[in-house]
């Protein structure tokens, strides 16, 4: 964790020099978080996989149901301090997801979405979906395997499975989608990037 820096209200920070640039992480916060979280929702790129395009008191209850639940956390991801992305860590057994494979009780999983289209290329994606899945491997020790489950249409993202270090497990289906089912599993996490 040579250059991990937590501060200003981040659960992870971390200087990639893949992209040159810091990757953060705070828990959201629906009084600053709002307004941007109901914009990204309303993106044309996100509405095809999210469906939320929806007012801005439809999201407001989302982020109040998504606080509550104990099974999960929501998080807005910040390169160089800039708010760029959405993401919802949740434990794999106590969700939909835990019904198509043997869970353990500590695998991770994570939904996101890139709000700002501003950080699209560079090599950001897979920089900032291997820095998520480092920070729910350093926020509990015990997680041994955080998986996905990405939409068969999301080519883009499924293109950046094999270089954080998911493998396909095959094909799921779930209520609203057809989907890959992904694994990371730590040491191979680790041999390939450290923690």
């Amino acid at each position: 964790m040579d250059n991990l820096t937590i501060g200003a209200g981040f659960a992870y920070s971390r200087y990639d020099p893949d992209i040159g640039k810091t990757i953060s992480f705070r828990l959201l916060d629906k009084g600053r978080d709002l307004d941007l979280l109901w914009r990204w929702m309303n993106q044309p790129h996100v509405v095809p996989q999210w469906k939320m395009a929806k007012p801005k008191e439809h999201i407001a209850a989302y982020i109040d149901a998504n606080l509550a639940d104990p099974h999960q956390d929501p998080y807005i991801g910040f390169i160089d301090g800039a708010p760029m992305s959405y993401w919802e860590a949740y434990w794999a057994k106590d969700d939909i997801l835990g019904r198509h494979y043997p869970a353990a009780d500590k695998d991770r999983g994570w939904h996101m979405l890139v709000g700002e289209p501003s950080f699209f290329g560079r090599g950001i994606a897979p920089a900032v979906i291997r820095a998520f899945t480092r920070f729910l491997f350093l926020d509990d020790p015990a997680t041994e395997k955080v998986v996905g489950e990405p939409s068969v249409e999301a080519r883009r993202l499924l293109r950046y499975a094999p270089v954080c270090a998911f493998e396909e497990q095959g094909e799921i289906d779930l209520p609203d989608k057809r989907a890959k089912l992904m694994f990371c599993h730590r040491q191979r996490f680790i041999e390939q990037f450290g923690l």
